[in-house]
C-alpha cells in the first residue's frame, strides 16, 4: 500500500507534514502561522513536555480551520493568532472545551483578563502562550537624572511631566505619525485605562457607538499631549509626516531632540540598530504606561493554544504548556510568558526581562483593538486616518467620531 505524502507549505522554513488518517499514532498534529524561530521554541516546549508533535505552517490559517476543524478533522491543536477567532470557532461548536484545566489556579497565573479573553460562554476553550507589550513609554534615564526630571506612575502625573519638560524650553515628545497604527496604540491604551475592560470591548465590538462619551474621553485626554503643537518635535507637520521608527531616534541622539516617545517593547530593537551606543538601562530605557485611573493596563497581542478534540494525550499537552515549567522554556528563547508565574529574570535580555515584570504586574491585557475592528474600520481609511486627522484638528472631534461611527454601522453589521 503506498503512503500519501503531503509537502505543507512553510513559512520561514519547510517541514514535511503527514496528515491524520484518523488513526492514534501518538503524535499531536498542530496547526498555525508559525515558522523560524517561533516554531524552534515551539518544539523546545514539545521536547520539554515530552510531546512529539507535527506542525502544518499556513497563511491560510482561517480558511483551513473553517473547512477542516473539528473533533474529526486532522488537528488535535492550533496556535490561534487572537480572540476573534477562538470566539468564531468555539461558536461553530469546532473547540473541544478545556473543562479539566482548573481555572481558579489559571486566573493566580495568567490573570483574568487572558481567561476572559480564552473563553466563550462562560467555558474555557484556550490557553494563551505567548504574549507581547506595546504599553511602554520609552525614555532616556541620563537625561532625566541631569534634568531631575522623575518618571511618572499616574495620567497625570505624565501630563504635569510634559509641561514640566515644555517649560524648561524643551520639547517633550516625538511622535512618528506618517502611519495610522501607532497613533491607534496610544488610544487604544487611553481607552481601556479611562473606560476599563468591559467598555474597550464593547468599543472593539461595536456594542457602543464611536461618538459614546467613554470613545471621546479617550480622545480628549490623548488631546492633553498633541493638541499642543508645542509638545511635539516638528510640530503638527512634522509629527504627521514623520516616520514611528525615525521618531523614536531622537530621544537616544548625543544631543536629544525630545524626552518622550511611545510605542512597544519592541522598539528596543530598533533603536539599537540605528544608534549602537545606547545601552538599555543606562541610557535608554521605558517605564509602563501610566495609570488613569485605578488599574494598571497592557494592550497587546498574544497567541492561544486551542484544542479539537479530548484525547490523553492532548489534555496533557495542553496541562504542560500551560504550566510555569514549559512557559519558562520558551521564556529562556525569548517568548514573552502569557504564565505571570514566570521568574522575569530567566529572559535573555534585560529589555524582554523589564516588559515581562510590566505585565506581569498588570491588572488588565487587552489585545489590539484596531487590529481585532474589521479592517475598513480599525485600519487605513478608517482608525488610523481619523486619529491621524485628530493631531491636526482636535477641535472636530465630534466631526471625526460621527464619521467613523457612520463607517462602523457599515462594516459592523450590528
Amino acid at each position: 500500500m503506498k503512503k500519501i505524502l503531503l509537502l505543507c507549505t512553510v513559512i520561514m522554513f519547510t517541514a514535511l507534514v503527514s496528515c491524520s488518517s484518523g488513526k492514534d499514532d501518538g503524535k499531536i498534529r498542530v496547526i498555525g502561522t508559525w515558522g523560524g524561530s517561533e516554531l524552534e521554541t515551539f518544539q523546545a516546549m514539545a521536547d520539554a513536555a515530552g510531546i512529539e508533535i507535527e506542525f502544518e505552517t499556513t497563511r491560510d490559517l482561517n480558511a483551513i480551520l473553517t473547512a477542516k476543524a473539528g473533533k474529526d478533522g486532522p488537528y488535535d491543536m492550533a496556535i490561534l493568532p487572537n480572540p476573534a477567532m477562538l470566539s468564531q470557532l468555539a461558536k461553530d461548536g469546532k473547540l473541544a472545551e478545556l473543562s479539566y484545566l482548573n481555572r481558579k489556579n489559571l486566573a493566580k497565573e495568567f490573570g483574568n483578563s487572558l481567561i476572559r479573553l480564552g473563553s466563550y460562554g462562560g467555558k474555557l476553550y484556550g490557553v494563551y502562550i505567548k504574549a507581547s507589550n506595546k504599553s511602554v513609554i520609552w525614555y532616556n534615564p541620563e537625561e532625566f537624572e541631569k534634568n531631575g526630571w522623575k518618571v511618572p506612575e499616574t495620567w497625570n502625573e505624565l501630563i504635569s511631566l510634559t509641561d514640566q519638560i515644555r517649560s524648561a524650553g524643551k520639547t517633550p515628545w516625538s511622535i512618528g505619525a506618517d502611519i495610522g497604527w501607532p497613533t491607534t496604540d496610544w488610544i487604544e491604551n487611553i481607552m481601556v485605562g479611562s473606560a476599563g475592560e468591559d467598555t474597550y470591548q464593547q468599543w472593539v465590538d461595536h456594542s457602543i457607538k464611536w461618538n459614546d462619551p467613554a470613545v471621546k474621553e479617550a480622545f480628549i485626554l490623548w488631546g492633553q499631549i498633541v493638541g499642543n503643537k508645542a509638545n511635539l518635535l516638528g510640530g503638527i507637520d512634522g509629527t504627521l509626516s514623520s516616520k514611528f521608527q525615525d521618531a523614536s531616534y531622537a530621544l537616544f541622539q548625543k544631543n536629544p531632540k525630545a524626552f518622550l516617545y511611545y510605542e512597544g517593547d519592541f522598539m528596543g530593537g530598533i533603536v539599537k540598530g540605528q544608534i549602537p551606543s545606547v545601552e538599555f538601562g543606562k541610557n535608554m530605557d521605558f517605564f509602563a504606561f501610566p495609570k488613569i485611573k485605578d488599574k494598571s493596563c497592557v494592550v497587546g497581542g498574544a497567541d492561544v493554544i486551542v484544542a479539537f478534540n479530548d484525547r490523553k494525550k492532548v489534555k496533557d499537552f495542553i496541562k504542560k504548556l500551560s504550566s510555569v515549567e514549559i512557559q519558562t522554556v520558551a521564556a529562556k528563547k525569548g517568548f514573552m510568558a502569557a504564565n505571570k508565574l514566570v521568574d522575569p529574570a530567566v529572559y535573555p535580555d534585560k529589555t524582554l526581562q523589564k516588559s515581562a515584570s510590566i505585565l506581569a504586574a498588570a491588572d488588565v491585557f487587552v489585545f489590539d483593538a484596531s487590529d481585532l475592528m474589521p479592517p475598513a474600520v480599525g485600519n487605513q481609511g478608517g482608525f488610523w486616518d481619523k486619529s491621524k486627522e485628530f493631531i491636526k484638528k482636535p477641535e472636530d472631534i465630534d466631526r471625526i467620531l460621527d464619521e467613523m461611527e457612520i463607517l462602523a454601522a457599515k462594516n459592523y453589521g450590528n
